[in-house]
């Protein structure tokens, strides 16, 4: 996906006159643009979630809240086992959103201050019913009982994008095969939304249907151009 992007954004550039540019420079334009589409995906979801419930869309398959729920689900990571390093759980580095943390079967309940966590704690919580509360980069769970199987299904944080590429003749060609590739991290629906916003980030606005129609003519020309050739 990420060279199908690249080139796209490379014409696109060169077609306005605004010229080319280094591929360090497309990378970090792509994560910043792969970053701001993911913090949105939440903001969606809610903004629509409150429109269903006002009676303003309809469900099933024209559920938009559901479809952006899909985009977001990408990014999910399914019931990832916890290091324990006393007195703390380790959390993944790629936390982003927490979605459910569980032991032997029970759900924890996730509290969201210290204070909160205190009051809590003095009631004696259970294995069945234990609680938990981040700090930094670890989890305190109480019961200070459980110190292992402890599960998490969370949202990571996208990946660094990386087009890598060699030099061929004076002129970068694409080059999948480099030990730090990364292609680009998101739902592939996503896929022209991004290509407007990256094209934003290097100042040239278009909107979606005209990249998608820039796209297929693209298609279009290189499908011609394999049958005659």
């Amino acid at each position: 996906m990420i060279d199908r992007i690249f080139d796209t954004v490379k014409s696109l550039l060169n077609t306005d006159g605004i010229g080319n540019f280094k591929p360090e420079d497309f990378d970090n334009v792509l994560h910043k643009k792969v970053l701001e589409k993911f913090e949105e995906n939440f903001f969606e979801v809610n903004q629509m979630v409150n429109r269903q419930n006002r009676g303003l869309i309809n469900g099933g398959l024209e559920n938009i809240p559901e479809k952006i729920r899909e985009r977001i689900q990408h990014y999910l990571m399914p019931e990832a086992a916890l290091t324990y390093s006393d007195p703390y759980f380790l959390l993944p580095s790629d936390l982003h959103y927490f979605d459910t943390v569980m032991y032997d079967g029970h759900v924890i309940e996730l509290l969201k201050s210290n204070r909160e966590f205190k009051i809590v704690e003095k009631a004696n919580p259970t294995e069945e019913y234990a609680i938990g509360l981040k700090q930094g980069s670890t989890l305190s769970i109480r019961p200070s009982t459980i110190a292992d199987s402890v599960t998490i299904t969370y949202l990571r944080t996208p990946i660094r994008a990386k087009w890598t590429h060699q030099i061929v003749d004076g002129v970068e060609v694409f080059d999948n095969s480099a030990n730090d590739f990364q292609d680009v991290d998101i739902h592939p629906s996503d896929e022209v939304d991004l290509i407007v916003r990256v094209i934003s980030g290097f100042g040239l606005n278009l909107k979606e249907k005209e990249v998608i129609a820039y796209t297929q003519r693209e298609e279009s020309e290189n499908f011609n151009h394999e049958k005659t050739s």
